[in-house]
């Protein structure tokens, strides 16, 4: 009983933290396009993981196979992670410095918590599953991302990487590679779980999870490993666009259901715009250039494909296992939620 109002608790915490983000990242978007913060597209983009996609990829996280119990760990994270996410924000007031990298450094702590998850969940049965594969991996994402985001904040140029590629890397890993993982590993448990379309599920969760890692390679050491892989990746998300459609018929919530189905619709032109970018640039036609493609493919696969995609999970799990608590419970919650996490910490 505790257990489940601990767990309760921490989805209203979670949830609540998406949706003042949500307010949060509106305000800026506001600010930054009359010219009032120096904050460019790129930014607003990385800024809407760390405020919105994230929370809800935590409550979609624990609230995979109906409502499992949330490991301490996890309830960790779900606190720090509106904090951090502030102290991300604040990071942009300051030019790149050691300023600037110190207050980002929160938002690494949480993806490093998080990758901890992945580390141990090795330790548990069925873990070798592709689905729960793929769900570690974007644990292990959010990590990488945090560390690029660090390294965009303090300045350095690893590799000789200049901005804003340093800072797309941390864009990057947080949609293509948190995001992206988690709901190809849920919709594979989905599809698994009712015999259908389990071979093509399979094939695309092994791309989405497996692909962004030999991109970001390709970006280092080969351009035509980037270009094949760029290939690859935005020709298996076509595919999952089709099967996100199919599945959505599936989703009780009629809501989640066309949620779904937007979302799928809009990764299309966002993966052709990928086709035409890596094209291009392979080429040395240069079709779309990245301040296009911050402006195109970015609103299309971020605020398009992840965040709907999101918040279309959050629906459909939380019509099936969210219980209303008395106030009494609530209060005891509060309690009892911030008293464990205590003891964590």
């Amino acid at each position: 009983m505790e257990a489940d109002i601990n767990n309760a608790f921490a989805s209203r915490w979670t949830m609540a933290s998406a949706k003042l983000g949500a307010v949060a990242w509106a305000a800026i978007a506001v600010l930054a396009f009359s010219r009032r913060v120096p904050i460019d597209i790129i930014e607003l983009l990385f800024l809407l993981a760390p405020l919105v996609v994230i929370p809800l990829g935590l409550e979609v996280l624990d609230r995979r196979a109906d409502g499992v119990q949330m490991p301490t760990l996890g309830r960790v994270v779900r606190i720090l992670q509106p904090f951090a996410a502030a102290l991300a924000v604040a990071s942009f007031w300051f030019p790149a410095s050691i300023v600037a990298g110190t207050l980002s450094s929160a938002w690494l702590a949480v993806g490093v918590l998080t990758a901890l998850m992945a580390i141990l969940d090795l330790f548990r049965p069925g873990w070798q599953s592709l689905g729960r594969i793929a769900i570690n991996i974007s644990r292990l994402d959010l990590a990488i991302a945090g560390a690029w985001f660090v390294t965009s904040r303090l300045g350095i140029a690893p590799m000789g990487f200049q901005e804003p590629i340093v800072l797309l890397t941390g864009v990057h890993f947080h949609y293509s590679g948190f995001a992206t993982a988690l709901l190809a590993g849920m919709t594979l448990e989905v599809c698994e779980r009712r015999r259908k379309f389990c071979g093509i599920a399979r094939w695309v969760v092994a791309a989405a999870g497996f692909v962004p890692f030999l991109l970001a390679a390709g970006f280092v050491f080969s351009p035509a490993l980037k270009l094949i892989c760029g290939l690859i990746l935005a020709i298996t998300l076509l595919g999952f666009s089709l099967l996100q459609i199919s599945q959505a018929g599936d989703f009780k919530s009629a809501r989640a259901r066309v949620l779904l189905q937007i979302a799928a619709g809009l990764l299309i032109p966002g993966m052709l715009l990928v086709v035409i970018y890596a094209l291009g640039e392979y080429t040395g036609k240069y079709w779309l250039v990245i301040p296009q493609m911050a402006h195109l493919h970015g609103p299309l696969n971020g605020l398009g494909f992840v965040l709907l995609s999101l918040v279309a999970w959050v629906i459909e799990r939380s019509n099936q296992t969210r219980e209303p608590l008395r106030s009494v419970g609530e209060i005891y919650s509060g309690v009892a939620y911030f008293s464990d996490a205590g003891r964590t910490l």
